[in-house]
């Protein structure tokens, strides 16, 4: 008689790594827990989905450290220490949870296959389709992908592993493949819930350490965690239809791993050729702020109401850099608009307090998230970003008040340079449409200046030093900016014409040396002239 078909992801090798040398090699999730001193990090087909599998095996870390009570912060901090001071993770914690889980980590399990259920099927047989799976394949815009037609009629167990575990944390909303069992479904569809896949509303922020142990323990958030936090295979199997009995989710593992979809792989000899996605649990991204720690909060004005305040998770913005959003990230906000930076940060900041963490300990802070378009339907962009800097830079008071107001002060420079632009655009004829351009370029100019500056940010006593080189740095670098485009002007600019002032019926001589001058003006006021030691200035 034969066997049937087994996959368990606990043994098989399915998850890609780096190593510390860069060699990309595929592990278990045994392995990679056991080698993760060992390993740079996670190195998957796009950066969502490194992000989804890291938040998977923090949920593992979570389960095999699940309380029978709530702890204290001080048993947080105690078990953060122990951990972080042996070279490895302690795989006699792990190992025993593993084990108790084994039978939910088969990919081909028959009655409770890994992260799907068993059976899942429609009224006509119809699928879904592997493009729907694969995110780096979004319907007709390919906008990131390196694969051809034929690299999607069927996917190698490890990778599908690994896609479906995306598509849980990061799958589009819109009308999915309606599932015979699921009492939402009319006319054969699955109707979409207007929110894509949990991680899809977050605008994702981790540390990052020098290997894959460092990573996982400054990410794993114990400090929210309790006894009623499981992951959804430390819960009973799921069907096709919503689960009443678990509408909410009660900590970090559960929203980790939260079953936003339904999902079936189908086989062909050893080759997953097809796939139905079809709704799985509804979850607003209101107000999960106790439990979500991987994402900076804002105050919602729209969705508040008389007595009952609403954040909304900060998603990212693909066209600004890391630090241009930096604010957010790393600070809370007070008063009626209350946000709240991630709680990751927060407890960055907790362990340097407590002294566990070195403030010159150098982390990155990565920022990782999808941008959707068409109510959030379709994957229109992404976002991948990371800022190295200290942990006192990121969580010290008055050095992350440097860092945000140097990051300010950039942007208030850049607008002076795009103002000079249009200007000059202006001065020559133009309807000042030269300015756009000229925000790339600015930002350009400071963006590895910046990355720089902030790597010198660890004592407060000299942050005064430090803000005058930055003002000196970033000043220099647009100045000359400035002067290249008044350069490149043209006899027109120079010469000038009559332009007609904001606000007033008066037209005034406007020619590229009026321009500069403005220009200059808004330099000065924009950075101190505060000259730092010469050996401060960032080069």
């Amino acid at each position: 008689m034969t066997s049937p078909p087994t996959f368990n992801l606990i043994d098989e090798p399915w998850l890609r790594v780096r190593t510390l040398t860069g060699a990309v090699e595929e592990r278990s999730l045994r392995a990679t827990l056991a080698e993760a001193a060992e390993l740079r990090g996670l190195a998957g087909e796009i950066p969502t989905q490194d992000a989804a599998l890291l938040r998977l095996l923090l949920a593992v870390i979570l389960g095999a450290t699940r309380p029978s009570h709530p702890r204290s912060d001080r048993e947080n901090f105690d078990l953060f220490e122990e951990w972080w001071s042996g070279r490895s993770l302690p795989m006699e914690v792990l190992e025993p949870y593993l084990e108790r889980v084994r039978d939910r980590f088969d990919l081909l399990d028959p009655q409770a296959p890994f992260y799907q259920v068993a059976g899942l099927t429609t009224h006509t047989g119809k699928r879904t389709g592997l493009g729907k799976l694969i995110a780096d394949l979004p319907a007709n815009l390919p906008f990131f992908t390196t694969r051809g037609a034929r690299e999607v009629e069927s996917l190698s167990l490890p990778e599908a592993a690994r896609w479906l575990v995306h598509c849980q944390a990061f799958d589009p909303s819109g009308i999915k493949t309606g599932a015979v069992g699921d009492d939402r479904v009319k006319g054969g569809k699955g109707y979409p819930f207007g929110y894509p896949a949990w991680a899809g509303n977050l605008g994702l922020v981790t540390a990052e350490g020098r290997t894959l142990a460092e990573t996982l323990l400054l990410n794993t958030p114990w400090f929210v965690s309790g006894p009623a936090d499981l992951a959804v295979w430390d819960r009973p199997p799921l069907g096709p239809g919503a689960d009443l009995d678990h509408p909410a989710p009660q900590g970090p593992a559960d929203l980790f791993t939260w079953p936003s979809r339904r999902v079936r792989l189908f086989l062909t000899e050893d080759r997953v050729t097809d796939v139905q996605i079809s709704n799985g649990d509804r979850l607003g991204p209101q107000n999960l702020h106790p439990f979500e720690p991987m994402t900076a909060w804002r105050y919602s004005k729209a969705q508040s109401k008389a007595g009952a305040k609403v954040l909304m998770p900060v998603t990212h913005d693909p066209t600004r850099r890391i630090w241009q959003g930096l604010g957010p990230l790393v600070q809370s906000s007070f008063g009626p608009n209350e946000g709240q930076a991630a709680r990751v940060v927060e407890w960055l900041a907790k362990l340097q307090g407590e002294e566990i963490l070195p403030g010159g300990y150098l982390v990155g802070l990565r920022t990782v998230g999808l941008e959707y378009g068409t109510q959030n339907s379709v994957i229109t962009g992404a976002t991948d970003d990371r800022l190295t800097a200290s942990v006192a830079a990121l969580t010290d008071p008055v050095l992350v008040q440097a860092a945000v107001d140097a990051a300010a002060q950039a942007s208030q420079g850049v607008v002076a340079l795009a103002n000079l632009a249009g200007n000059l655009d202006r001065a020559s004829g133009g309807d000042g449409n030269a300015r756009e351009h000229a925000f790339e370029v600015g930002y350009a100019l400071l963006d590895g200046p910046f990355r720089a500056w902030i790597r010198t940010l660890h004592d407060p006593e000299c942050v005064a030093d430090l803000r005058a080189a930055w003002s000196a740095t970033a000043s220099a670098r647009l100045s000359g900016a400035g002067s290249a485009l008044v350069a490149d002007a043209g006899r027109a600019a120079l010469v000038g014409r009559p332009v007609r002032r904001v606000g007033t019926d008066k037209a005034e001589l406007l020619d590229a040396g009026l321009a500069l001058l403005w220009f200059r003006a808004s330099l000065a006021k924009t950075f101190p002239q505060t000259k730092p030691r010469s050996d401060e200035v960032i080069r």
